[in-house]
């Protein structure tokens, strides 16, 4: 899944009858390559004094390209396409309306959220990797299991010291995480041996990176160092100090909740 940052100048002249009109609409497409053949994704009415749109490719993988333009809404008159483009090397993985679902006493405007939103989906990243194919490179000769930092949903390929191993050369356990090394496929080993690189797409736990995408950011927004107690009119609050964790620890932890312990490369 991609996620689109748009941004549109000038909305209220877009949709006055001598340009576009009511209904106009920005319409993304996306292709594998700059200057291949567009297919059409989908439209987002404009909305007047709105100019930030988010736009959600499920089918967008990291390297794909997108331009935009507007039409009317019967799709009769555009505008000339937007210079073609790619995202940066991280996504979002929940909008800006997701997050205030969660938290609608969240007071930033969306520009300023979407920017913790997306420094948060960066911390995931660093910390787990892309969501997608993954490749691991672990070291045999311990045995005959290997543990997968995350559950493989299919494991794509296997090269073990140079050598492409077979289907029957291995075993998936049932919980996604182990492979077995089998003496009786096409390839018999007993045991793992010395580098093996293994290609596999991972089960989707995109709900799990919107969880702590969320807490990520409900932390930097109730975070509050120093503070011991607030006072808002009757209403009055303390705070413990000395036990608390710091802001360090609090964002470690809700990030542990998604690492493992293997070699992503």
């Amino acid at each position: 899944m991609i996620h689109l940052e748009v941004i549109v100048a000038d909305t209220t002249e877009l949709l006055d009858a001598e340009a576009y009109g009511a209904g106009a609409l920005l319409r993304w497409e996306s292709c594998a390559t700059i200057a291949g053949t567009y297919a059409e994704g989908g439209t987002e009415a404009l909305v007047a004094g709105t100019s930030l749109y988010d736009i959600w490719d499920d089918a967008g993988l990291i390297g794909t390209w997108y331009r935009t333009r507007i039409s009317d809404a019967g799709g009769s008159t555009f505008s000339p396409y937007s210079v073609p483009f790619q995202t940066a090397e991280h996504g979002l993985y929940l909008s800006v309306d997701q997050f205030r679902a969660f938290n609608a006493a969240a007071n930033l405007s969306d520009e300023a959220l979407l920017i913790l939103l997306d420094a948060a989906a960066q911390a995931i990243i660093a910390a787990v990797g892309y969501s997608g194919q993954i490749t691991e490179w672990l070291r045999g000769g311990r045995g005959p299991l290997l543990m997968l930092s995350r559950p493989a949903l299919t494991v794509i390929s296997i090269v073990e010291d140079d050598t492409t191993l077979a289907a029957d050369d291995w075993e998936l356990s049932s919980s996604g995480q182990t492979l077995r090394r089998l003496d009786d496929g096409t390839n018999p080993r007993w045991y793992w041996y010395g580098r093996v690189d293994i290609a596999y797409l991972p089960r989707d736990d995109t709900a799990e990176r919107q969880r702590v995408q969320r807490q990520l950011v409900q932390l930097d927004l109730s975070y509050q160092p120093g503070l011991a107690s607030q006072t808002i009119g009757t209403w009055s609050e303390t705070y413990a100090t000395g036990s608390q964790a710091t802001y360090a620890e609090q964002r470690a932890a809700i990030l542990a909740s998604l690492s493992g312990g293997a070699w992503i490369v």
